[in-house]
């Protein structure tokens, strides 16, 4: 009998502790599996490099590989395809193996739809991911992905090293199809408010909801931003982001871990008041009116927090230091001071939020690709801690200057900021930053990247992992989530708009009406799918 994996949601991430006190103290190609550059790394020889780049050389190749276009290249920069990252590949990697390696670009907003359209055409790249794990399964299902384990034996010991806590992820019916991302931070959300506007205010840091929405209040009244009427005191509302949210009045006691998988958010016990919060809320002014008009990444939250616009958010855990906008809130206004919080609270004083498994995207290699040894060998190299080091952090010297405790400090300068304003879509084995196998802690600690915002990092992972918890893992594809997922997903960004913005006499007749109409569209096939496979996966 298999036991389900639910992660504690009362108890802090002992690896974010243990990062907080160490923060406080502180291959080849188509000829070769190694990084090409003869270091001794990542379990490779430099004798086996040199044997083996010594040999003949196959036909040169082209290895195409998937990039995510986010339409947010600095001005004046270059190209996302041929830029530092594209020619550092293409000179340690590509170059030493016979390769050219080339970036096809898929939009990040429409990463999944411009993702079927390749494979179903026979057109993708040789190596693709996504986030989407139905979309996955539909790949599994239907025989479109290259069973990568052999590859992965004979030329990956890099990556198993490094991923061999997000490899088993990758399983399906039995086969590694995938090769799933190490998620190295598995905080998912952080609320964040400005700390300068409380004081001035002589508000306490919130703890629970009630003082946070009394805060929003007092920001929406008092205006200590003075922005002349236009303050948004809490912002960047969609469905993903408000879940610490509605988290906080879910009945845990009636959820078990059977429901948590398969019932929709909608149905949870509890949902309909978190939702009711938000619509009371939006009627009352303190929530972004214009919610529901934002695009999936857009960057409209970030430039609301740098016009002191917005009080406060619930973006990705670190988000407004990895995307910079923290800083250029402190070069507007050098008084400004966000604060980390975790205000949303169950009436026992819990915060239960959803924290990321050890996974982020789900690489794979297509079952049209003739490139797939090529793809695994180029993963291989990336796996390398040499070649993640300058993938994460750049050029030394210019991005980067490595600390007494060999961890790189990201400098302070445009030159750096514009080098690496993107650099985790190159780096794509992995979601966060990561320097050691051998020692975890230095991998968080590497995602303090930033002196000047260091106690920011370590306070919003612990706060964002703070009784966190993880869907239980079952691994038996859910034909109607293959079949709904994508549709479902676009409608509830629909509900979420209709739900908070009703008049509030009208809130239960909107919130009924459209939970039926998700219900209908798939989203009861999908549960009683998820149910079944529930049950199978944790049969007695």
């Amino acid at each position: 009998m298999r036991k389900p994996f639910r992660s504690s949601m009362f108890a802090l991430v002992a690896l974010v502790m243990a990062a907080s006190f160490a923060l406080a103290g502180c291959g080849g190609g188509s000829n070769s599996s190694s990084s090409g550059n003869g270091k001794d790394s990542g379990g490779n020889s430099a004798a086996t490099n040199s044997s083996q780049e010594s040999a003949p050389k196959r036909e040169r190749i082209t290895l195409k590989v998937e990039l995510f276009d986010r339409n947010n290249t600095p001005a004046g920069e270059p190209p996302i395809t041929d830029n530092f990252m594209t020619q550092y590949i293409q000179k340690s990697f590509g170059d030493p193996n016979n390769i050219d390696v080339e970036f096809v670009t898929v939009p990040r907003a429409e990463e999944v739809d411009k993702l079927n359209v390749l494979m179903a055409s026979g057109s993708a790249p040789d190596i693709v991911f996504t986030y989407s794990k139905p979309t996955v399964q539909n790949y599994v299902k239907s025989g479109g992905l290259t069973d990568l384990g052999p590859l992965i034996d004979q030329y990956g010991p890099n990556l198993k090293k490094v991923l061999e806590p997000s490899l088993p992820y990758g399983v399906f019916e039995g086969k590694q199809y995938v090769i799933p991302a190490l998620r190295v931070i598995q905080a998912q959300s952080t609320t964040f408010i400005r700390k300068d506007w409380l004081d001035q205010l002589n508000l306490p840091l919130p703890q629970t909801t009630e003082e946070f929405v009394n805060a929003m209040r007092a920001f929406k009244e008092k205006d200590p931003g003075k922005t002349g009427g236009k303050v948004i005191p809490y912002s960047y509302i969609d469905v993903f982001h408000m879940m610490p949210l509605v988290n906080s009045f879910w009945k845990w006691d009636e959820i078990t871990d059977r429901d948590l998988y398969a019932v929709p958010r909608w149905l949870q016990p509890g949902s309909k008041d978190g939702y009711r919060l938000l619509n009371q809320m939006y009627n009352e002014g303190l929530i972004d009116p214009d919610f529901a008009l934002s695009d999936d990444f857009s960057q409209a939250f970030a430039q609301q927090v740098v016009n002191s616009i917005a009080g406060a958010g619930t973006p990705n855990t670190n988000e407004p230091v990895y995307n910079g906008y923290y800083a250029n809130l402190k070069a507007n206004n050098p008084d400004a001071v966000l604060e980390a919080i975790d205000p949303f609270s169950t009436p026992d004083g819990k915060h239960p939020k959803p924290v990321y498994e050890p996974i982020g995207a789900y690489i794979m290699v297509p079952k049209t690709s003739k490139n797939a040894e090529a793809a695994v060998k180029y993963l291989n190299w990336m796996a390398d801690p040499s070649n993640i080091l300058v993938l994460q952090n750049g050029e030394e010297g210019v991005s980067y200057e490595m600390s007494e405790d060999g961890l790189p400090l990201l400098l302070n300068t445009p030159e750096a900021q514009n080098l690496l304003y993107n650099y985790y879509d190159y780096c794509i084995i992995l979601n966060g930053k990561y320097i050691s196998t051998e020692d975890p802690n230095k991998n968080i600690a590497a995602n303090a990247f930033d002196p000047d915002f260091k106690d920011f990092t370590v306070k919003s992972i612990q706060v964002g992992t703070n009784d966190g918890y993880t869907l239980p893992r079952v691994d038996i594809a859910v034909d109607a989530e293959i079949k709904y997922a994508k549709i479902l997903e676009d409608f509830e960004k629909e509900m979420l708009a209709k739900i908070v913005t009703a008049k509030p006499d009208q809130f239960d007749k909107v919130y009924d009406q459209k939970v039926e109409e998700y219900m209908a569209m798939g989203g009861k096939a999908v549960m009683e799918g998820k149910q079944a496979a529930y049950d199978e996966f944790y049969k007695k």
